[in-house]
């Protein structure tokens, strides 16, 4: 269920259809098309893709599970109730059986993801 308003926006986790996504299975909570001032994910860490975005930073918080955290190659052990801040043109990716929380500011989850 989603109720939309000129005012505000209520989407459901259970509601939100999950998509295949650079870092693994991502449910789209806050689009670019909602909102150009961020956009915000729920994604189940998989088979994640080394990548950085120009403009975007990412906010992780590691909801539950852990891993691994790779940044500008450097690995870093994260868990649940930990919060990664991904600046723009930090190369990234992640390992491990995690569930995490994406916060993209500005919103770029399509537009801003880059592998050369």
């Amino acid at each position: 269920m989603t109720i939309e308003t000129e005012k505000y926006i209520i989407r459901r986790l259970a509601d939100t259809p999950t998509e295949r996504g650079v870092c693994g299975w991502r449910k789209t909570l806050v689009t670019h098309d909602d909102t150009p001032v961020a956009n915000v994910s729920h994604l189940t860490i998989d088979d994640s893709k080394y990548h950085y975005h120009r403009q975007m930073t990412e906010f992780y918080y590691v909801l539950s599970g852990g891993g691994t955290i790779t940044l500008d190659g450097e690995k870093q052990l994260i868990a649940a109730g930990d919060l990664v801040v991904i600046k723009p043109g930090v190369w990234h990716t992640s390992e491990g059986e995690m569930d995490v929380l994406i916060l993209g500011v500005p919103a770029g989850e399509k537009t801003d993801v880059w592998f050369e």
